[in-house]
């Protein structure tokens, strides 16, 4: 039986983060079609597409057996702690 990678708390925060880039790329694009809506449709979609490569790129890393599993886990949840501490203070803007 194959061994499943592990869950990281990058990936569940990204496939959070996709599913709202997805919801606000069918939204913006095809429902709310007007003016600023459209571009920020666009935006959504670039945003998810960049969103994906990043998750594969973490997935490689993850899937390579060199690398300790629980210091991959600390360096993302550091990362995601200062954002989360750089969003809280600056406040989450596109554009």
């Amino acid at each position: 039986m194959k061994k499943l990678k592990p869950i990281t708390p990058f990936l569940i925060v990204s496939l959070i983060l996709g599913v709202l880039l997805l919801f606000l790329f069918i939204n913006y694009t095809f429902n709310d079609n007007n003016g600023g809506n459209a571009l920020g449709g666009t935006i959504a979609f670039l945003g998810l597409i960049i969103l994906l490569f990043i998750m594969l790129v973490e997935r490689i890393i993850v899937s390579f057996k060199i690398i300790n599993i629980y210091l991959v886990y600390i360096i993302e949840a550091l990362i995601l702690l200062g954002v989360s501490i750089y969003i809280y203070n600056n406040g989450f803007s596109i554009g």
